[in-house]
């Protein structure tokens, strides 16, 4: 099913249709132009899958080497492993490519944002990832840069986390962030539907969107401006029946445009992760509002544990005082932006340093 999703052109609604009319996939693959036309297959994807069909008769072996030569595994819509509610939205990914364990039955929860976030929303992000996690829910989000990581990262410290993307799996685990997919695949997992090689451009945003809303329950908006494609999540989510979460911001704050909007119009407004626990009825001991320790119990860290662009970064950052993300930035000329939040997730994991709402300050002994 996977290499039919390679025919540029051949969506999954094209899919679909073949593979119920045929049968099976192994089918679909193999069948004539005469069953295609029976099919429903429109001319320009009739045309588009016989063309890459002719050119890679062999596709389905070679991906499937492919996968197993890069580690990834294939879910299609048929396996047991396919997420149950990911099936009730309109247009559901026929199969998608990951890394790590599903868990198709956890109830999940989206947290979702802008990239260019403040401090406000990082904490808030952290907060509400790590004691929704705590408290047994899965958070998906997408991976991006801003919110999206925060909400990983709180996740990681108490539980599970799922990262959807909007590039293909191969692509990710390239970047510099690749880190941080690594813890995400200890304890949970790393999805996207695209080709593993295709990287990310508009149009891959939106259709990872909607498996964000598809596979949550409800869906926290954290921050948000008018135009930030957090607001899109937030309407697959209830096009689909999910529930929408907004945090609250100032009325003169960019970043909380979308926010206040989504609440005028309908949303509910939390102010705890304990009101999304109530709504849902999930028991829970008290959340504390104390920050957390790191992952990893404390023990001293030599230079040997580190890498060097973790050993760089530590250096800088005092013991004395919390020094944020921006200002390690300016003080290093050789990290990349989206790099920094692995290598602090890193040294958070190794008990090297304490965090408070993005900001970070050195643990002695660390």
């Amino acid at each position: 099913m996977a290499a039919m999703g390679g025919a540029d052109g051949f969506g999954n609604k094209s899919i679909e249709k073949l593979v119920k009319f045929c049968g099976s996939a192994e089918a679909a693959w193999s069948a004539d132009i005469d069953d295609i036309v029976h099919a429903g297959i429109q001319s320009k994807s009739l045309e588009a899958f016989v063309s890459f069909r002719g050119k890679h008769p062999n596709a389905p072996e070679n991906l499937f080497k492919y996968c197993e030569r890069h580690e990834f595994k294939l879910c299609s819509i048929s396996d047991e492993d396919y997420p149950p509610l990911l099936k009730e939205i309109d247009t559901p990914p026929m199969f998608f490519y990951y890394r790590g364990k599903i868990q198709p039955h956890a109830q999940r929860i989206g947290i979702v944002g802008s990239r260019y976030n403040t401090n406000y929303g990082q904490s808030v992000a952290l907060e509400f990832g790590e004691q929704l996690a705590a408290a047994g829910l899965t958070v998906v989000s997408g991976a991006a840069r801003g919110i999206d990581t925060f909400a990983h990262r709180g996740a990681l410290k108490k539980g599970r986390t799922v990262a959807v993307l909007g590039c293909g799996i191969e692509i990710a685990f390239r970047r510099n962030n690749a880190k941080l997919f690594e813890h995400i695949i200890e304890r949970g997992v790393v999805l996207s539907e695209f080709p593993p090689q295709l990287p990310a451009n508009q149009g891959t945003f939106p259709t990872r969107n909607r498996i964000i809303a598809g596979l949550s329950k409800g869906v926290i908006v954290v921050e948000a401006g008018q135009r930030s494609g957090a607001l899109l999540t937030s309407n697959y989510a209830c096009n689909y029946g999910r529930d929408v979460f907004a945090i609250p911001g100032q009325i003169y704050a960019q970043m909380s445009e979308g926010c206040n909007e989504l609440i005028r119009d309908g949303a509910t407004l939390i102010k705890s992760a304990q009101d999304v626990l109530d709504e849902y009825g999930i028991s829970t001991p008290a959340i504390s509002t104390k920050k957390s320790e790191p992952l990893a119990e404390f023990k001293p860290v030599t230079s040997a544990d580190l890498t060097e662009m973790e050993a760089k970064v530590l250096e800088i950052i005092p013991f004395d005082k919390y020094i944020a993300d921006d200002e390690i930035l300016m003080r290093l000329d050789d990290i990349e932006t989206d790099e920094l939040p692995a290598i602090m997730l890193e040294l958070d994991m190794k008990g090297c340093v304490i965090e408070d709402a993005g900001r970070y300050k050195r643990k002695v002994g660390g």
